[in-house]
């Protein structure tokens, strides 16, 4: 290690209120948060110091309790005691790019990157969550501790995660297993160690770095913890204890052979981590200390403390005159290596946008509001058909808005005054040339949306016949038969329905049997059954003219209440050889929950005998009442993947990625946006899918939003070209045989070789787990080379060697610091100055390490990803491997198989 100077006060950073909970530093640029929910970005200046760049005073409600940089300091994620984690751009200013909240989630207390597209937070309830940014998709959600999950750390290359919580208790799981748990915050897999009273009063901390992990806690000790052995066998063992402060660690960072620790007794040591001992300690505060961090190349450290003050101390060679922008060259890093291939963006490509905005879009997946349009009063329903938008408000107008995807506006063409009361609901019939409005005033009425003209008014007090009726009209839904049916569900805990052809004063039926209000009504696609739901949390499902009839009951789908339903278009799950075929429902009611059901059809001559409603599937999906659900368009008919919107009383709006095969019903949430009012949600909707899917997003504020989600059904999103290897599904391990197995330069790997390892490797479903821990005998038996080197002559030794170089390039150590420090300016990343791992060259000529430039592209807007180094704009976000400047490194590092 290192000799270290004396440790020197050089900047003191002040702030008005809110004491400083975190700190991170990336470069230039310093981060912090405070108790008050505030977020800052400084940059440094030389001679100035640390000026500040950004201030979100927002950033979260109530306070910031952790906040990291990515690994490639292009993105920064924050938690705050909201329960949510933010993600943000930090390259010039904070701009907030992702919101992860998970329903009812606990304030978060730790957060850890795994890697620059997936995120671990640990929260008070003791559950750990893994999310995957670039989708905004919850991975896991596990419950494995007991106490308030405040130490998060990951060992030996990504492969374990350490967890330890307020009580003591310290575990070490598989990585992989987490993920593989799923999201219903069970008490998670069997850890690989499980250690009682780690800390005595409770873990604080925790820190990694390569095979090991400290932790910090209220008995003023830090602890380190070491992996021992590899592949299948590694597991985790006690190390060295290192005492020496008198009160709680509250913080822990570890670079390179360098630990450092702040504790409340006020000061801040620096510890030997290869000799266990304590270097030099610091009384940096006039109160106890919350955050510390320690710069990339050991030249200066962070203290945050109580008193409202950040300080940076120099740790030898470090003053207020010195750079910390390396100087670089960015010709230098272009068209270096492989002069064939993504070449420079070119003017005459440029001019194509709409070519260059669907190339970007395959890496966008970020949410984003596009368009907003302010409304006079709450909006409590929308429709949509084709490109068109209709919403039903409370100051009793009806609005139908054309939207422009080319330009992303939204156009008023129709507003219908219908009277002084609310207007609860809203339905688009006979493929948007009818509109069909309910309210409060008990009374639906039909409207031809070319001219604005009423059709028809149907009074509800026209069921008295049947019963007391008249009560306002909740919900209202035209059925797809032609001439189309009028669904009306009412207070009376009625649902009427009528007939526009021929028009008649009453209705041709009305369905009696809910105990309470009837709040929500829904046709299946095929006008076949249709269900309403009621206040007192039954759900019917009954079947239309011409022998309407009640077919099934669920008495308690929803606690206190069942507030919206909707049947999914174009999608049927066949289970038996029989006729009957089986619908997918969705359900949202005041207990929180999206219920989705699987809706049984008996037909006999075209008519409907029997149905039934079996649960399938139960989510807690917001942290209130699930005010609205309505499916997406499904991408395709039959069998598959569909989306589904929700709307919740949490300020929160939801998209899910919906999968059912052989009966089973799996629901991962992929995207979240605010709905930034109080009250709620009440209103969503999809329009489109994939690529050009747009949320539309009605609030109890008056406001209308159109947010453009992520393809939530592209898998090839699942495995980010970037990604650490470890997280490799299938996929990625075909694209890595691809790129650099059968695919380099000068290879003479034939098609059919290539197929055969393609082949190969989805027989095995190999993943990049596999590749970086299963024996090597054991993989090249998968694919194919079991036998030693040169005894099967059938068999091209060319592959066979270029196989197990690349699998044993994929497990190298990291670099020696010594010649990590050596390594040329062609040889470093021009966004990180750190060595390069994965070259990779960009639109723009010049190369990257390839999860950095991803990260740049993510942390863009759309319109405007630009060269990180020439400025101008990217024709394409595709990037490909430079084999030239892979070599190179190769070299450099002496790599001798």
């Amino acid at each position: 290690m290192e000799k270290l100077g004396e440790l020197v006060l050089v900047n003191t950073l002040r702030l008005r209120r809110g004491e400083v909970t975190c700190v991170d530093i990336a470069g230039v640029r310093l981060v912090g948060g405070s108790g008050d929910g505030t977020l800052r970005l400084w940059r440094w200046s030389r001679d100035l110091g640390w000026i500040e760049n950004t201030v979100s005073n927002r950033a979260h409600r109530y306070g910031v309790t952790g906040t990291r940089f990515a690994p490639s300091g292009i993105l920064l994620a924050s938690i705050g005691i909201d329960g949510t984690a933010r993600i943000w751009c930090a390259r010039e200013a904070l701009v907030a790019r992702n919101t992860l909240a998970a329903p009812d989630a606990a304030a978060a207390r730790s957060i850890l990157w795994v890697t620059s597209d997936k995120l671990v937070v640990g929260h008070d309830d003791g559950g750990i969550r893994v999310w995957m940014v670039r989708l905004g998709t919850l991975l896991a959600y596990v419950r494995a501790h007991e106490g308030a999950l405040y130490a998060l750390a990951t060992l030996d290359n990504v492969a374990l995660l350490l967890s330890a919580c307020t009580e003591g208790v310290l575990k070490v799981f598989d990585f992989e297993d987490i993920v593989r748990h799923g999201t219903e915050g069970s008490t998670g897999p069997a850890p690989l160690l499980w250690e009682d009273g780690a800390h005595d009063l409770g873990v604080l901390c925790a820190t990694q770095h390569l095979r090991y992990a400290a932790t910090g806690g209220h008995d003023g000790r830090v602890r380190l913890w070491r992996v021992v052995g590899a592949g299948r066998e590694r597991r985790v063992t006690a190390d060295a204890t290192l005492t020496g402060h008198t009160a709680a660690v509250t913080a822990l960072h570890w670079v390179r052979d360098l630990l450092a620790s702040a504790s409340l007794d006020r000061t801040a040591r620096l510890w030997d981590a290869k000799a266990a001992v304590c270097i030099r300690v610091l009384q940096a505060h006039s109160r106890y200390l919350t955050c510390i961090a320690l710069a990339t190349d050991i030249r200066f450290m962070i203290t945050g403390s109580n008193d409202k003050s950040v300080c940076t101390w120099s740790l030898g060679n470090f003053s207020l005159q010195d750079h910390l922008d390396p100087a670089c060259n960015p010709l230098v890093h272009f068209a270096l290596g492989d002069l064939e291939g993504i070449g420079p963006v070119d003017d005459d490509i440029t001019t194509n946008i709409e070519e260059v905005e669907n190339n970007l879009a395959c890496v966008s997946s970020v949410a984003r509001c596009v368009v907003r349009e302010p409304h006079a009063a709450a909006i409590n329903s929308i429709a949509v058909s084709n490109q068109m938008i209709a919403t039903a408000c409370s100051d009793g107008h009806v609005r139908v808005f054309s939207y422009h995807e080319k330009d992303e506006t939204l156009q008023l063409e129709l507003e219908l005054f219908v009277n002084s009361y609310p207007v609860l609901a809203v339905d688009f019939g006979a493929n948007g040339a009818l509109l069909l409005s309910g309210g409060l005033d008990g009374c639906a009425r039909l409207w031809d949306v070319q001219s604005g003209c009423e059709l028809a008014a149907l009074p509800a007090a026209s069921a008295a016949r049947c019963g007391e009726g008249g009560g306002g009209v909740r919900d209202a839904r035209v059925s797809p038969h032609r001439p189309p049916l009028l669904l009306l569900a009412s207070d009376d805990g009625l649902a009427a329905l009528w007939s526009i052809d021929p028009p008649c004063p009453d209705p041709i039926h009305v369905y009696l049997g809910l105990a309470e209000a009837a709040l929500c009504c829904a046709w299946s696609e095929d006008g076949r059954v249709l269900v309403t739901g009621g206040e007192a949390g039954e759900l019917h499902l009954l079947a239309p003219p011409p022998q309407p009839t009640l077919l099934c009951q669920q008495l308690y789908a929803h606690d206190l209440g069942v507030l919206s339903c909707d049947f999914a278009e174009n999608f049927k799950n066949f289970e038996s050889e029989d006729e009957s075929s089986a619908l997918l429902l969705a359900t949202g009611g005041r207990d929180a929950l999206v219920k989705l059901w699987w809706v049984t059809v008996n037909m006999d001559d075209a008519r409907v005998e029997a149905g039934s409603v079996e649960l399938a599937c139960s989510l807690p999906a917001h942290g209130g009442a699930v005010q609205c659900v309505r499916w997406g368009r499904p991408r395709g008919g039959g069998e598959g993947e569909l989306t589904l919107a929700t709307g919740g009383a949490d300020r929160w709006a939801r998209v899910w990625r919906v999968s059912a095969r052989g009966g089973r019903v799996r629901a991962q949430a992929a995207a979240a946006v605010p709905s930034g009012a109080a009250g709620g949600a009440p209103a969503v909707r999809l329009l489109g899918g994939g690529r050009r899917a747009r949320l539309a997003v009605g609030s109890l504020s008056g406001e209308l939003a159109v947010w453009r989600v992520p393809d939530v059904l592209d898998e090839a999103l699942r495995d980010a070209e970037g990604a650490e290897p470890r997280f490799w599904s299938t996929a990625g391990v075909k694209r890595w045989l691809r790129e650099y197995v059968t695919g380099p330069p000068g290879s003479s790997v034939s098609e059919e070789q290539e197929t055969r390892l393609l082949d190969a490797a989805s027989e095995a479903a190999l993943t990049g787990a596999k590749l970086l821990d299963a024996p090597l005998a054991e993989l090249l038996n998968c694919f194919g080379y079991g036998g030693e080197s040169g005894e099967d002559s059938d068999e091209p030794e060319e592959v066979r060697e270029r196989l197990l170089d690349e699998i044993l390039w994929l497990r190298r150590d990291p670099l020696p610091y010594d010649l990590e420090d050596s390594a040329p300016h062609a040889l470093r990343c021009p966004l990180t100055h750190a060595a390069l791992r994965e070259p990779a060259r960009a639109a723009d000529g010049f190369t990257y390490e390839r999860q950095s430039i991803l990260d740049w592209i993510l942390a863009a807007d759309t319109e405007e990803v630009q060269s990180p180094l020439s400025g101008r704009r990217l024709a394409s976000a595709l990037v490909e491997p430079n084999y030239g400047v892979r070599d190179q490194l190769r070299a450099f590092c002496g790599w001798r198989r």
